[in-house]
């Protein structure tokens, strides 16, 4: 511009406003920023320095409100959840998909572990959501169910029980069971209802997946009880039947959960309602 009149109009201030400001500057770096020539104005060594690290600077202001205002709009953006195997194997999966092809540039992480360790992550801050299967039960935490689920009994197809439809509970107690590991909010189920009923598990084997505890069952190591919703495969197969057990409520619910104090960006928001969606939700995730 070459001019602290082209600058002052420019700017909307009076010259002498400019000329206190490139003064203020130049008292405050310790050396002169413009060589006065004649009419003209040109930088000096130290004001050429000056106006290409403030030039950066200011080209960054204006990325970051592109990549915020991207955020608001749901065009960017990134989003980390946490599941527990049967809900980050078998349910999430597809309703990513679903978030994918509304929001295709959000990049999203899933993390699958136990029950017990979403809501580590929850409260360690390395997610944003966490997917369990048994209710979190601290202040801290904003929590709801998003969709409901059913535990079945589970056996081999060469099993003696295959002909049946419903096992009393104290039928199980004489067989070899195969269970998920400590922490598993399947587990935690399980073992709640069944001792409400007085059983007591012979437990055969303890696996650390959902997979792993099907397979054991198809290979006729023993008996469990899993989710209606990862069994279908196998049901279909013919190589594991399902069956109820008579008198014990296996009915349970899936939960969202997020900390209280945590900022809940239009991102996360974004999915959650997806979620609610896709899904029977029976509470209010907001």
């Amino acid at each position: 511009m070459q001019s602290f009149t082209h600058a002052a109009k420019a700017l909307f201030l009076t010259q002498p406003g400019i000329s206190k400001h490139i003064k203020d500057l130049e008292d405050y770096y310790g050396g002169r920023l413009f060589d006065r020539l004649g009419k003209k104005i040109v930088l000096t060594q130290a004001g050429e320095i000056l106006y290409a690290k403030t030039k950066i600077i200011f080209d960054i202001i204006d990325q970051l409100k592109i990549e915020i205002d991207e955020l608001h709009d749901l065009k960017g953006g990134s989003l980390s959840i946490g599941a527990s195997v049967t809900l980050g194997v078998y349910i999430l999966p597809r309703l990513l998909g679903k978030f994918r092809s509304l929001y295709p540039r959000i990049d999203v992480s899933l993390d699958i572990v136990l029950s017990r360790q979403v809501i580590d992550k929850i409260f360690d801050n390395s997610i944003d959501i966490g997917f369990l299967g048994a209710p979190v039960d601290d202040v801290r935490i904003n929590t709801g169910i998003f969709l409901k689920d059913e535990l079945v009994l589970i056996v081999p197809a060469g099993h003696k029980w295959v002909g049946r439809d419903t096992i009393e509970p104290s039928e199980l107690m004489n067989q070899s069971f195969i269970i998920s590991q400590q922490g598993s909010g399947t587990r935690h189920i399980i073992e709640e209802r069944l001792g409400q009923a007085g059983v007591v598990l012979k437990k055969g084997m303890e696996l650390g997946h959902t997979e792993a505890v099907k397979k054991a069952v198809e290979y006729g190591l023993g008996i469990s009880i899993l989710s209606k919703t990862v069994i279908k495969r196998e049901e279909q197969l013919g190589v594991i039947k399902a069956l109820r057990l008579a008198g014990v409520d296996l009915r349970r619910n899936f939960y969202f959960a997020y900390r209280k104090d945590k900022y809940i960006t239009n991102t996360a928001r974004a999915f959650l309602q997806c979620v609610a969606d896709g899904e029977a939700s029976t509470s209010e995730i907001f």
